[in-house]
């Protein structure tokens, strides 16, 4: 015996069902969004990453070379000084006197060459002792505070200092003994 069925469907039910399925379809599109935009960013990000990694490479390699340019600059403004040296010793075995002469040529061309590159001479005797360009290494009589012989001059380029000056320092002048007695 076949009894119809009867199937009543519950219009609350299938409402439900329908903002169930609805509120599932709602959910499948946002995630389906979310996954798209996460997959925008993450290609987004590998691209950024492999640009930074490139320009990081690109930077190395340009201060590779700028510092090998900047070996090359100044080996080639000290070659002609060798040259002049090899000139000068060559003069010497012919005629011993020209040596000076010689070699005073050298340190013109070599101060020439160092002023090229930007490098200037630190103050040194009669200028104030400055301890940032100067280095002390004894005191004698002579005006107090300033720099009374130089016995190795210092170099800077720029505000960059390659080399202070080895200074001997006035500490003033020691009164004799006349001054001495006639002030007493």
């Amino acid at each position: 015996m076949n009894e119809p069925h009867n199937e009543t469907v519950n219009p609350e039910a299938q409402q439900a069902t329908e903002a169930e399925v609805s509120e599932a379809d709602k959910l499948r599109a946002e995630l389906e969004f979310t996954q798209a935009e996460l997959s925008a960013a993450k290609d987004k990000f590998l691209r950024l990453y492999a640009d930074f990694d490139n320009f990081r490479k690109r930077t190395i390699n340009d201060l590779d070379s700028a510092r090998q340019n900047g070996e090359i600059k100044a080996l080639r403004a000290f070659l002609p000084t060798l040259d002049d040296i090899e000139r000068a010793l060559g003069f010497a075995k012919a005629d011993p006197a020209q040596l000076i002469e010689g070699l005073n040529k050298v340190v013109e061309n070599l101060r020439r060459n160092l002023t090229a590159l930007g490098v200037q001479a630190v103050p040194g005797q009669g200028s104030d002792f400055d301890p940032r360009h100067h280095e002390a290494i004894g005191m004698v009589e002579g005006q107090e505070g300033k720099v009374m012989h130089v016995y190795q001059e210092g170099f800077k380029v720029g505000d960059v200092l390659i080399r202070e000056a080895k200074v001997m320092v006035g500490k003033g002048i020691a009164e004799s003994g006349e001054q001495r007695a006639e002030g007493n």
